[in-house]
């Protein structure tokens, strides 16, 4: 038997090495993953209130309306009527029915009322 083989740990050793070459040649070569761009529709109730909260988390930062419901349209693509009072309320229901904390709550009905009080006329608009 030749040298290099008559060592079993060298044997395993080369076994595992061809097996991870093999895999990686398959994954990589043979049977890419195709990356797909997916509605935001499709994001469990869970993750939806979670972006709803991190939008809510945003503005009791800054107050900034017009950025919260500018992170809110993400949720809306592909869809007629853009409303992000539903996103809104749909996270409060959702956060009150999985145990959120007060303060998350709180904060999603701050935005919940600001989203209500604002004027889009009032926005300040972009200087050219």
């Amino acid at each position: 038997m030749n040298l290099i083989f008559s060592n079993r740990y060298t044997l395993f050793g080369l076994t595992i090495l061809l097996g991870f070459l093999a895999a990686v040649y398959y994954g990589w070569g043979l049977r890419p993953i195709t990356v797909r761009d997916a509605s935001p529709s499709l994001l469990r109730e869970d993750f939806r209130a979670d972006y709803v909260l991190m939008a809510a988390e945003v503005y009791g930062a800054d107050h900034e309306v017009e950025r919260a419901i500018g992170a809110l349209g993400f949720l809306s693509k592909n869809q007629e009527g853009y409303n992000p009072l539903v996103f809104v309320s749909g996270a409060i229901e959702f956060a009150i029915d999985a145990g959120y904390s007060a303060d998350d709550i709180e904060l999603l009905q701050d935005l919940a009322a600001a989203i209500q009080t604002f004027d889009p006329s009032f926005a300040a608009s972009p200087t050219p």
